[in-house]
């Protein structure tokens, strides 16, 4: 009875977890990763909780890039980027065990932050119209290399489809498109590496539930909000990003806790 009330409870924290992660990737196209696994990882091991992830994740974002009717014309603009993410995220897995890994995290949080103080203050970052994909290659490319050697698919990626200057229902689509092929390429790595259970991915249809209903109720909240106040609550949250990143790394690293012990 006792195990069976726990397990209850522990199911009902992980649906509420992904209602609340669905309601921000409603409203501005991403945050399910950042949000689920730093909540989980306070009752879960983050391998548990990153499998747990994965399904809602990639349905989701399969969803948010079929949605709004701008598939093709959206396909078009970021074929570029799209098809060199994965040769970047194969070369970036292979420098993996080379480099400081944290310390690339620390640099691209802080990037995420400067460029959203810089575009809050007014910065115009344009990509020139008829050049998305002459640009979108290195961005691709880069972005792949950055997510294979740090598991953060952010920079120099959202900065690039930020200055596409598209609308706030073309921008999130955008996203789960792109999306789709990192949280693919995640799929492949964590079945190279032996941690799909099926326990995992049972409670993980537990939590694509509460992120389908988040996404509903976000997307509404979304129709309501003037494009203006959209980008910047895009930028509001690349910066919270940015500092979740930045703290992530800094534990990994060690240098937080001894701040603490000081």
């Amino acid at each position: 009875m006792g195990t069976s009330y726990l397990g209850s409870i522990f199911q009902i924290e992980i649906i509420l977890i992904f209602l609340f992660a669905g309601i921000i990737k409603g409203l501005i196209g991403l945050g399910v990763p950042m949000i689920t696994l730093s909540l989980m990882s306070l009752f879960q091991p983050v391998p548990s909780a990153v499998v747990i992830t994965l399904l809602p994740s990639f349905l989701t974002n399969v969803w948010q890039g079929a949605k709004g009717g701008n598939f093709i014309k959206l396909s078009k603009k970021l074929w570029g980027l799209i098809v060199m993410v994965p040769p970047g995220v194969w070369i970036g897995t292979y420098f993996l065990d080379k480099f400081e890994v944290p310390w690339f995290s620390v640099i691209l949080g802080s990037l995420l932050i400067i460029f959203g103080v810089m575009s809050l203050s007014g910065m115009d970052l344009q990509v020139p119209e008829g050049q998305e994909n002459f640009w979108g290659i290195p961005v691709g490319t880069v972005g792949g290399l950055m997510l294979g050697m740090t598991g953060i698919f952010s920079v120099p990626s959202i900065f690039y489809l930020y200055g596409l200057k598209l609308t706030k229902d073309e921008l999130v689509q955008a996203l789960g498109i792109v999306l789709n092929i990192v949280t693919v390429f995640l799929a492949i790595t964590l079945y190279r590496l032996g941690i799909l259970y099926e326990k995992q991915l049972l409670l993980s249809i537990g939590a694509l539930f509460g992120t389908v209903c988040g996404m509903l109720i976000g997307q509404q909240i979304r129709r309501y909000i003037p494009e203006g106040l959209f980008r910047k609550n895009f930028l509001s949250f690349l910066m919270i990003l940015g500092t979740y990143i930045i703290t992530n790394a800094l534990n990994e690293l060690g240098v937080l806790a001894l701040s603490v012990n000081k």
